[in-house]
């Protein structure tokens, strides 16, 4: 009896052990349902032989995380060109491809990286492999060996990391020195590369100018936009101004964006004593396609043509303005004359090597007289100045097919032939004697 006294108080004891151990463990396994439902999370599990230091918090090893997006802007660029190494070596683009974003790289451009690549042609500078472009926020360069240039644009997530925005590739050229240009005004761009491009453009249309060659002129022009007749005009006035480019930087920068640009061509006139000068615009679609010439404003080069040749005369010049529009290219007459001077000849043969590069095109040629003798007189005298041009481009070569031509007499000055007081005006007579040559292109 005394055995069992004895036995109670360690069988309570034990219990209010037991019991507290319980009460403990369901404390813990509420706390960490509680944390757990707070913070979304959960510990990893380590798996048998696993190390935690290369686990992330959703488990995965970092060799399984994608890195593509780099840490800070050089990490990134500098993947890719390390990527771009391989490529080149092996010839396999794809991955660099996949680097740079499929989403970001249009057909073409992903084309041409095969093709570098293929070729062994996408070899970097490994002297500075990539560098940031100085003045542009957030872009880089991957520098090849023959001195193109890959642009890379870079962005920001929403996760603070890096990534490719966009993507510009340039071909170089060895006719463009960076001397050529010179900046002229606050630019939208100031990416060297855009300017060499642009650059090129402009230098090849007027190449083609000064050869006189009006046809290659038109290669590098929007013909939505230019008329031929403009052409065939700018190369009459380089070739009887005697016109050469400046030496000192002949095409200045006035500005320069994404997808137009504009330049000034700077001009000498043989004496060297004068500067002559005209403005041009271009522009792209797009940064894979070439730029084109859009707009040529001739004002100060023909101001300073008929300083030179008509006694300050604007009016007589090789370009003008249509009644329907656009530009007519413009030939003079003696006085009751329906024959071509020795410098209106020359002329209409720079005018026939622009024809004969569409022969599906047409052209109108209208004759015009001063006021003086009857109107019979002057109709027929305005036809035969007409006829005349049109049998010169027939002995050039120009099908017959493609010109048609009309005479209007007095009908059509431009310049009155009196004054309002209705005194003689010769200078108006002078300009009003001429057949006009439109271009319908």
């Amino acid at each position: 009896m005394n055995y069992s006294r004895s036995k109670t108080p360690l069988i309570f004891f034990a219990a209010v052990v037991i019991l507290s151990i319980v009460t403990i463990f369901l404390l813990i396994g509420k706390y960490r349902s509680n944390t757990t439902a707070l913070t979304g999370t959960n510990t990893p599990t380590i798996p048998q032989g696993g190390d935690q230091m290369t686990l992330t918090p959703n488990g995965k090893h970092v060799d399984d995380v994608d890195t593509r997006l780099g840490g800070t802007p050089e990490d990134l660029v500098g993947r890719i060109s390390e990527v771009a190494i391989r490529a080149n070596d092996t010839g396999d683009v794809q991955p660099l491809i996949e680097l740079l974003g499929t989403k970001n790289l249009s057909a073409i451009q992903a084309k041409k990286l095969r093709a570098l690549a293929l070729a062994s042609k996408l070899k970097l500078d490994l002297n500075s492999p990539f560098s940031p472009i100085q003045g542009a926020n957030d872009r880089w360069s991957l520098n090849l060996f023959d001195r193109s240039r890959i642009l890379l644009d870079l962005e920001k997530t929403e996760e603070g990391k890096w990534r490719v925005g966009k993507i510009t590739l340039f071909e170089t050229s060895k006719s463009i020195t960076a001397n050529d240009t010179t900046s002229g005004g606050k630019d939208g761009s100031a990416n060297p590369d855009d300017t060499h491009a642009a650059t090129i453009a402009v230098s090849r249309f007027m190449n083609a100018i000064m050869k006189l060659d009006p046809a290659e002129a038109r290669k590098h022009i929007d013909t939505s936009q230019i008329t031929y007749a403009k052409l065939a005009g700018l190369c009459i006035i380089f070739e009887e101004g005697d016109y050469t480019l400046s030496k000192n930087r002949p095409l200045r920068k006035m500005f320069l964006r994404e997808t137009s640009a504009g330049w000034l061509v700077m001009l000498e006139t043989p004496n060297k004593k004068n500067l002559a000068m005209f403005a041009i615009n271009t522009k792209r679609k797009n940064l894979d396609t070439p730029w084109k010439i859009t707009e040529i404003n001739l004002d100060k080069l023909l101001t300073d043509y008929a300083n030179r040749f008509s006694d300050g005369d604007i009016y007589y010049t090789p370009l003008i303005k249509n009644l329907k529009g656009g530009d007519s290219l413009v030939v003079y007459f003696d006085l009751d004359s329906g024959l071509l001077t020795e410098r209106t000849q020359h002329q209409l043969s720079i005018v026939a090597v622009l024809l004969k590069s569409d022969k599906n095109k047409k052209l109108t040629i209208s004759g015009h007289t001063d006021a003086l003798g009857s109107d019979q007189y002057n109709l027929t005298l305005s036809k035969k100045r007409a006829n005349t041009v049109m049998e010169f481009f027939i002995k050039k070569g120009i099908p017959a097919t493609q010109i048609k031509i009309s005479g209007f007499g007095k009908a059509q000055p431009r310049l009155p032939n009196q004054t309002k007081d209705g005194i003689d005006n010769p200078d108006g007579r002078r300009v009003n004697r001429r057949a006009e040559i439109l271009l319908d292109f």
